[in-house]
């Protein structure tokens, strides 16, 4: 896909496949405003969820900030570059009109300036690993909202990016269920292609039991997807772990539940369930709500 830049604030010159900071002062919006240098924000038309985000950025001096902004437009925005929230590297959210720092290193350090660097960012699942000039400098989980990928440059002088490329990758859903001919229908017939029409890859856990992994490999996995949905009609402990390690990370998970189990567990009860009637007409049921859901964790 052709990638088109748009400046949403701020002044740049667009030239070439070349982003360079045109450093204007924008006047204060509010009277007692602490001045900050020159910065604009430039929004890309690719939509981006996890995959990876390669550039080449051009620093005039050492303080001049380059950062990737992914959730471009969500109620949480995730930003990773250099000079961020007081370290050299590092990540920060924006939300509520407020920043707020994820992860930062490299404290104590300069970055070179006047010379072209490379800078990355890998989103997969929860987890964002920031390189610079070939070497991972910072990690952090945190869930990103699909959204245009996004550029802040700020300097007192012509900041520069150049060589974007922007790799997407198929967001994973991850299926927690027992294992039994029941749910494997419910499985092979409602979930994975309502899930498939939506763009998802679908993996099962069943997998790991099966291949003998350990508990590490489980909790991986979660991290590196993108929603989980679980069937919690059976009281299995291994469902019932990887659904509060998923509620733990902040992990968008989606619940089903046949409608005659007697009653769910205290600690999931007061999340919203999709509970259904394990027929032919609860299976058309499940899959529309399953749909509506979709939608909105997508939106």
């Amino acid at each position: 896909m052709i990638q088109n830049w748009v400046s949403i604030f701020g002044s740049v010159e667009v030239e070439g496949g070349k982003i360079t900071l045109v450093p204007i002062q924008q006047p204060h919006s509010a009277p007692n405003a602490v001045e900050q240098p020159p910065h604009a924000v430039v929004r890309s038309n690719i939509e981006f969820e996890q995959g990876s985000i390669e550039l080449e950025v051009w620093l005039p001096d050492s303080s001049s900030r380059c950062q990737i902004c992914v959730g471009s437009g969500a109620s949480v925005e995730v930003f990773a570059g250099l000079n961020i929230i007081g370290a050299p590297y590092g990540f920060a959210a924006y939300k509520n009109g407020q920043w707020e720092p994820v992860a930062g290193t490299g404290h104590g350090s300069v970055i070179k300036a006047e010379c072209w660097h490379k800078l990355k960012l890998h989103v997969q699942g929860s987890n964002l690993d920031l390189y610079f000039n070939g070497v991972k400098v910072a990690s952090t989980s945190y869930q990103v909202a699909r959204g245009p990928v996004s550029l802040l440059l700020q300097s007192e002088g012509g900041v520069s990016v150049r060589e974007v490329q922007i790799s997407t990758q198929k967001p994973v859903c991850f299926v927690v269920m027992q294992f039994t001919e029941e749910y494997n229908a419910l499985y092979s017939e409602v979930i994975r292609p309502t899930c498939e029409s939506f763009g998802y890859t679908v993996v099962r856990a069943d997998d790991f039991y099966t291949s003998g992994l350990i508990i590490e490999d489980i909790t991986r996995s979660i991290r590196e997807c993108t929603i989980v949905l679980a069937d919690v009609t059976p009281n299995n402990p291994n469902v019932f772990y990887e659904v509060g390690f998923a509620h733990g990370i902040g992990k968008p998970t989606i619940l089903l539940s046949e409608r005659n189990r007697e009653k769910l567990p205290f600690d999931i009860s007061g999340f919203r369930t999709l509970f259904y009637d394990n027929t032919i007409g609860g299976k058309s049921t499940v899959e529309e709500r399953l749909r509506k859901h979709l939608e909105a964790i997508g939106s």
